[in-house]
């Protein structure tokens, strides 16, 4: 059966559907894993939400956009600069972020009057910048903002705006993928055809699924500017929010990463007739094939050919190098989705290594079925792996890489397994010729690198200091001492340790034996010098806590003394009324109290006034604290 259950997953049997080992001779349709599918429950997964894939991945990119998250802070910050998306006007995308910044009271009352505010005060901050994006986020989306209207009020109020709205929270969808699809259905129903680019190439085209991470976008546009051709817009890598209104105009659509901007691509199609063609500009081979195709669409051949012999002379004794050391080295892919795909046959025909394990985030069927039919037999395929999963494979095709985040990253190095940064890159770009040899070289570093075998080392043995008692450190302190301040004007050697068998037979007479500095203190003896410690610092530790809790202490002391007063005073009672008729005793005392009370008192009218002044008195001098 090629479908796995891992160890690991054996209390969620389900798991078994969602990995695949491919297998000599099988007709892999038969066996994809199960992908774009609601995680299993108990299944710790790596995916991110929907909204952060409309965000993070694609709309984020924009360089020249407001960024307005309508939600709590911490959906904002959590998309906010975590991915090298560089851009051509001082990374102002990476630099900023807005957000609502919803609290209780907003999610039991509403948030739309907070949105409001929020989006004109950015606009206030920023008077150059008159672009925005607005997201809506699980809480707003629960509760039932409508941000649409919110937006109306806006455009209308200050007039030169343009806002999109993208109503993705986070539990929209399965995974990320989700909201890739919303932003892209979104913009081409909203914004494409509502701006007119100019037009200075007779060829033109968009390029799609490129985010421009550590610069791949650049790599590409400098190969179209020396093939004469014009992008209209970038989706979305150091793209602006007007040229994508334009993507109308352009004459083919050359996509790249299809699994997030495949969606625009096809709806263009549909709506202009703009063809599509799919390159993959990840490795060496794959550029040539790319710039061939793009070449071919336009009847430019010979433009596409003298790109590719200048960037190969550049590159292909680079690449060589590193291919030579690079081969036969094993890696493991877990990305997101298409980098399977694309850089699968890209390491292996270029660099000669073997692609052993695959893990997607919110890829779907038909991105492993390509990746499947690219791999080679007894490779493992995973969809929504978690970290048990990866630490299991790990152990089976013990890799000498692993291509992944920074966060499965931290994982793998506390392994001693190097790693490089498949979503952010090292030392990017990681597109084109230059782009592979960039790779390469990020593979090479982490794969030779010392520091990874330094790490296995458990040195700990050797660094085990001695426990020397306080007199013995001492003496030791003098020592040394004495021996810096021996002539230090003499061109003999100065000693550079002090040898502790040389001391004189006085001192140790009245001093401790000094214990070597390789040989520990026995345990009876260590045991013994920390219960002295403990105790000589006991006193301390006491005064400085009642000093600390005086209050409660005086609190706790009072109560005690009170509880134990009244069990005294009953007890006493308790006593007296055992006595024979003292009980009668006293009741005849008090009753006979009582009578001579009322006629002494409260008989007449002087007497109750005498009686009144005496009250009088009492309270002045006992409450008042004054004299009669």
């Amino acid at each position: 059966m090629p479908m796995k259950l891992f160890k690991c997953d054996e209390t969620i049997p389900e798991r078994e559907k969602h990995i695949y080992i491919k297998e000599k001779g099988e007709d892999t349709t038969q066996f994809l894993p199960s992908a774009h599918v609601e995680t299993i429950p108990g299944s710790l997964s790596e995916r991110g939400c929907s909204y952060c894939g409309a965000k993070l991945v694609i709309g984020g990119v924009l360089k020249d956009t407001i960024q307005l998250i309508h939600g709590p802070v911490g959906c904002a910050y959590d998309t906010w600069h975590t991915k090298r998306y560089p851009s051509d006007n001082g990374n102002f995308q990476l630099k900023y972020v807005w957000s609502s910044d919803m609290k209780e009271q907003h999610v039991v009352f509403g948030g739309e009057k907070l949105l409001k505010k929020a989006m004109l005060e950015a606009f206030a901050e920023f008077p150059d910048i008159k672009r925005m994006m607005v997201y809506t986020t699980c809480s707003t989306a629960l509760i039932g903002d409508d941000i649409k209207p919110v937006v109306k009020e806006v455009e209308k109020e200050l007039g030169d705006v343009d806002i999109f709205t993208v109503e993705c929270p986070g539990f929209a969808g399965v995974s990320q993928s989700k909201g890739h699809h919303v932003f892209n259905m979104g913009w081409m129903t909203d914004k494409v055809g509502t701006y007119e680019p100019e037009i200075t190439s007779p060829y033109t085209i968009n390029v799609i699924g490129d985010y421009n991470i550590q610069g791949d976008t650049f790599v590409m546009e400098k190969y179209m500017e020396k093939m004469g051709i014009q992008i209209i817009a970038h989706f979305t890598g150091n793209g602006t929010y007007d040229s994508l209104r334009g993507m109308h105009r352009a004459q083919l659509n050359v996509t790249n990463c299809a699994r997030s901007a495949g969606y625009i691509a096809n709806e263009l199609k549909k709506k202009y007739g703009i063809p599509r063609i799919d390159v993959d500009t990840w490795g060496f081979d794959y550029a040539k094939e790319g710039l061939r195709k793009i070449g071919a669409f336009f009847g430019i051949e010979d433009r596409a050919e003298a790109v590719i012999a200048e960037e190969v002379a550049k590159y292909e004794s680079k690449l060589a190098w590193y291919k030579e050391r690079l081969t036969d080295k094993k890696v493991c892919i877990w990305t997101g989705g298409p980098r399977l795909w694309h850089w699968t046959k890209a390491l292996e025909d270029d660099l000669g290594m073997h692609v052993v394990a695959m893990s997607s985030k919110f890829g779907h069927q038909e991105d492993f079925e390509k990746v499947i039919a690219r791999g080679e037999e007894g490779t493992i395929y995973i969809d929504d792996g978690n970290e048990l999963e990866f630490f299991e494979v790990l152990e089976m095709v013990k890799p000498d890489l692993v291509l992944t985040g920074p966060r499965v990253g931290a994982l793998v190095k506390k392994l001693h397994l190097p790693y490089v940064n498949g979503h952010g890159y090292h030392n990017g770009p990681y597109m084109g010729f230059e782009g592979a040899v960039n790779m390469a070289r990020d593979m090479y570093n982490a794969i030779y690198s010392p520091l990874m075998k330094l790490a296995k080392d458990d040195i700990r043995g050797e660094q085990n200091k001695t426990v020397i008692p306080e007199e013995n450190r001492k003496l030791k302190e003098s020592k040394v001492q004495q021996s810096k301040s021996i002539d230090i004007t003499s061109t003999e050697a100065m000693p550079t340790a002090v040898n502790y068998a040389a001391v004189e037979s006085s001192d140790l007479d009245t001093q401790p034996l000094l214990i070597p500095d390789n040989q520990p203190l026995p345990q009876r003896q260590q045991i013994g010098g920390k219960i002295s410690a403990f105790l000589e610092q006991l006193p301390k530790y006491l005064g400085s806590f009642s000093t600390e809790y005086q209050m409660p202490i005086i609190c706790f002391a009072t109560i005690i003394t009170a509880t134990i007063a009244v069990k005294i005073i009953l007890a006493v009672l308790d006593v007296i009324n055992e006595i024979p008729q003292l009980n009668l005793v006293f009741e005849l005392t008090g009753i006979g109290y009582l009578i001579w009370f009322v006629f002494r008192y409260l008989f007449k009218a002087s007497t109750r006034q005498e009686l009144a002044a005496q009250i009088s008195f009492i309270q002045k001098e006992i409450v008042e604290g004054q004299d009669s």
